[in-house]
């Protein structure tokens, strides 16, 4: 059992930052509170065109029950309409050695 580490990056225009800052700062108090999450910070990048997400879980299965939460879809959903369709890619990540 490994832990499961990534980076998620969201592209903001900068008229739609305060919108979606908001709707990630307030998901990530759910998202910190699950049971399997051991990191969630959410980061401004340095030019400030998004926002960066560094997450820790605990193991796959405790990913995968993140991924399957139904607050995840709701946050999305309203990431998705703030962002007129946008959303995150995510790009997972392995320790070295």
């Amino acid at each position: 059992m490994h832990q499961i580490d990534l980076i998620a990056t969201i592209p903001v225009p900068a008229d739609r930052l305060a919108a979606a800052s908001a709707l990630l700062l307030e998901y990530g108090e759910v998202v910190r509170a699950e049971p399997g999450n051991l990191r969630f910070e959410a980061y401004l990048d340095g030019d400030g065109g998004a926002m960066v997400v560094v997450e820790r879980y605990r193991d796959a299965a405790a990913f995968e029950a993140h991924l399957s939460d139904p607050a995840n879809a709701t946050f999305n959903a309203k990431l998705a309409d703030v962002l007129d369709g946008g959303g995150s890619t995510l790009q997972m990540l392995e320790l070295l050695g």
